[in-house]
């Protein structure tokens, strides 16, 4: 069943039980009402027997007595079903004293029946003349029961219509109201990963639909943005290696073309080698960005001084600056930097942003590592006095595989500061940058003392 079936169904169910529920207080409501009404008019009845007794008097005997009431039962309603006794049990209503009813030992109202039909007694004591008397006034129910059948016939002739109109009513509006959800549908199964430019319709009507479409197009928003990074991803990982593994290739096939001097197989296999590593560092920050884009666990943290990590990183870098004539220098504050780091995750971030700093600062330049604290953090800089980066470029530079300029470029594949912004979220934190033209460049990482 569809949703507007389903809905359709319980609507029917719903509305067929609140019909029941409904007919039947009406149906007892009205039959309580009308008996009411009945036992309000045997009350009134009972009354007028005691004017009678009233307005005749002490003097009047006992035969004029029962000749006033006999007129006074002539002219009212039912007034054949008035029955009166006297303290002795002696029938003085009906006039020929044959009791229509049995002599009731409790006062009340009670309902029976007589020669067929339904009716509604009552019984009560009338005091008069140091005498009791017992009084049982009667009516026909035939009147309330035709009302509340006439009743019951109308409320279930009339409810299968209700019903069915009901129902197909609350049919039409259920189809009006999911058919933007089968608009969504028809939409969404015509986007495909070639087609993720779509969007689907947006009705500006404030209720859950338009929530819902738009929250889809949310969703397609971001699935365009991942498989375009993906794509583009790909085809730079593509780009990047196609090189290396054209001049191993083009390397070998000349070296094999002739007989080769030692020397010239030597410098071959180091070109091979070279391209080689250039490709197995490539791959590894492929598959480090890729484990991350695939939701990797969290790297785990522990309370570490950072202090110690900068001096034993710049021992490692220090062999590289010197080569390039670059003066490396830390500037550390005086007691521990303590953060919750991963100790390999900071140490590679480290190594990054200062392999970039020294790539990018001409010899005689300056390259300073330092930490500091700030609002219980601490801060980890590294500062050159390099060449800086061009604005347009700055938004960009954590892109993977982008490289603002050939002079910038390094001889690297444009994967490191993304790997280094990769590792500053795992900590919780960003990689910030300040940097304009011909002033240098600062990467910092604020982590929590």
């Amino acid at each position: 069943m569809s949703i507007g079936q389903r809905l359709t169904a319980w609507y029917a169910a719903v509305l067929l039980a609140g019909l029941a529920l409904f007919g039947a207080g009406i149906w007892l409501l009205l039959e309580k009402r009308l008996m009411a009404g009945v036992d309000e008019s045997l009350a009134q009845e009972i009354q007028g027997l005691q004017t009678v007794f009233q307005i005749e008097g002490p003097e009047s005997d006992a035969k004029q007595l029962q000749v006033e009431l006999a007129e006074f039962t002539r002219e009212i309603p039912d007034g054949s079903l008035i029955q009166l006794r006297d303290s002795s049990g002696t029938v003085l209503l009906p006039f020929d004293g044959q009791p229509m009813f049995e002599n009731s030992v409790a006062a009340g109202y009670r309902t029976t029946s007589r020669k067929g039909r339904t009716l509604r007694l009552f019984t009560a004591d009338i005091r008069y003349g140091g005498q009791t008397y017992t009084a049982t006034v009667g009516a026909s129910l035939d009147r309330v029961q035709s009302i509340v059948r006439d009743f019951r016939i109308l409320m279930i002739a009339t409810a299968p219509g209700v019903l069915l109109i009901a129902c197909l009513g609350g049919y039409w509006l259920s189809r009006r109201a999911l058919r933007p959800v089968d608009e969504i549908t028809t939409v969404a199964r015509s986007i495909s990963v070639t087609s993720l430019s779509k969007r689907l319709p947006v009705t500006r009507t404030g209720d859950e639909i338009q929530r819902l479409s738009e929250a889809w197009n949310d969703v397609l928003v971001r699935l365009e943005a991942a498989v375009g990074r993906i794509q583009q991803f790909t085809a730079d990982a593509s780009h990047e290696l196609r090189t290396p593994v054209a001049l191993i290739r083009s390397t070998a096939e000349l070296m094999l073309r002739r007989e080769r001097t030692p020397d010239e197989y030597r410098r071959a296999l180091q070109d091979i080698e070279r391209e080689a590593e250039r490709m197995t560092a490539l791959t590894g920050s492929m598959l480090e960005l890729a484990r991350d884009d695939a939701g990797a666990p969290a790297i785990p943290l522990r309370p570490m001084d950072l202090n110690i990590a900068v001096q034993q990183v710049l021992e490692l870098s220090a062999p590289f600056a010197q080569e390039k004539g670059v003066e490396l220098h830390a500037s550390l504050i005086a007691r521990p930097a303590v953060a919750r780091v991963n100790d390999a995750g900071i140490r590679r971030l480290l190594l990054i942003l200062i392999d970039n700093a020294l790539k990018h600062t001409p010899p005689a330049g300056r390259v300073s590592v330092s930490t500091a604290e700030s609002d219980r953090a601490i801060v980890l800089a590294v500062e050159d006095s390099g060449s800086g980066i061009d604005p347009e470029a700055l938004p960009h530079i954590f892109e993977r595989f982008y490289r603002a300029s050939e002079s910038r470029n390094g001889g690297g594949a444009g994967l490191g500061l993304s790997i280094a912004q990769t590792i500053a979220r795992a900590h919780g934190s960003t990689v910030e940058v300040r940097s304009s033209p011909g002033s240098g460049s600062r990467f910092e990482i604020t982590l929590p003392a």
